[in-house]
């Protein structure tokens, strides 16, 4: 029976090393460049009212499958009194809508996007279309991990 043995450059386990220890982070860094060209494109795309209301998350681990995971969401109230609203008012089907600070964003974003049967209010996808293609979400996260081996000084080639 033939044998083999080869040492590996202590260099390229030590590149290794530092890769599987810093997975986590280019990862998110990953996810979060990815993230930040999703939201750019939805607050180009996106209603006056909710462009400041687009935020990302914190980077975060999903307990059920161990992904890394960045969100894009709407945060906030729209206030009654804003100029910008149209369309809503206090009093929703009859009833006051009792809530001081306004509309809820999330709420705003859902009904621009898929509108109203019973009212006057058509819809206006915007969400859908500002992802578009995913060829700059991509590029971006590709760019993110560049960045990350270069820091970590592993190279590419």
């Amino acid at each position: 029976m033939a044998k083999f043995e080869t040492e590996l450059p202590l260099d390229l386990i030590e590149s290794f090393n530092r890769l599987n220890q810093n997975t986590e982070k280019i990862m998110g860094d990953m996810t979060r460049a990815g993230a930040q060209v999703v939201q750019d494109r939805i607050k180009i795309k996106c209603p006056d009212v909710l462009k400041n209301k687009v935020k990302l998350s914190v980077t975060y681990r999903t307990p059920s499958d161990g992904g890394i995971n960045t969100k894009v969401y709407f945060s906030g109230y729209v206030p009654f009194s804003d100029p910008n609203r149209r369309y809503f008012s206090s009093v929703v089907k009859g009833h006051r809508y009792d809530n001081s600070k306004g509309v809820p964003a999330t709420f705003l974003a859902i009904l621009y996007e898929y509108g109203r049967s019973n009212a006057p209010f058509p819809k206006r996808p915007s969400l859908r279309s500002a992802i578009g293609s995913k060829s700059a979400i991509e590029q971006a996260m590709l760019e993110a991990q560049e960045k990350g081996w270069e820091i970590l000084g592993i190279s590419t080639n």
